[in-house]
């Protein structure tokens, strides 16, 4: 009886091993898609309104949710306590307040290139720059939904065998 226990949590701990390393993917999988709404957002915002850089933050961030969203409004009240604070410099401060859960390398890169490039040049510039942020930002969403797609189910599946196959061994 005590190996078909320890068979059974063989089985469930590679059963939730595969699902944790899923719903990493899934966590960035929304950090990217959740970035790219609030991008697309500030790019219309720039070309059609002519707000203040944090009210342009802020209003870019109503109804959104989670870290990125966060540090949108933290980096437009640190702005506003510290007037004489850079853009980039202010962002990298939110960034360091608010860690987002499977942020990757790809991501961080095109935001705090976007957010050093948003605090100077001409309106047009600010809205070339968040362009290019979000085609950077396409890129890395194309890519983590072709490895959430077919790496998520696979991590899953190894789990589960990896867990079937120790438990084989622990009977």
């Amino acid at each position: 009886m005590g190996g078909a226990a320890g068979a059974l949590l063989c089985v469930a701990a590679g059963l939730a091993a595969g699902m944790a390393v899923r719903e990493r993917w899934e966590a960035r999988y929304q950090l990217v898609h959740r970035a790219q709404d609030m991008l697309a957002r500030l790019r219309l915002m720039l070309t059609q309104e002519r707000l203040g850089l944090c009210e342009l933050l802020e209003e870019c961030t109503v109804g959104q949710e989670g870290c990125m969203a966060q540090r949108f409004r933290n980096t437009a009240a640190l702005l506003r306590r510290e007037p004489l604070l850079a853009l980039g410099e202010a962002y990298r401060q939110a960034e360091m307040q608010h860690r987002c859960p499977g942020e990757g390398l790809c991501e961080r890169t095109a935001l705090r290139q976007l957010f050093a490039e948003l605090g100077t040049g001409t309106a047009a510039m600010r809205e070339q720059a968040a362009a290019a942020c979000l085609r950077r930002l396409k890129q890395a969403a194309e890519e983590v939904e072709k490895r959430r797609q077919t790496g998520g189910k696979l991590c899953v599946q190894l789990g589960l065998l990896a867990g079937i196959m120790a438990g084989i061994m622990l009977w």
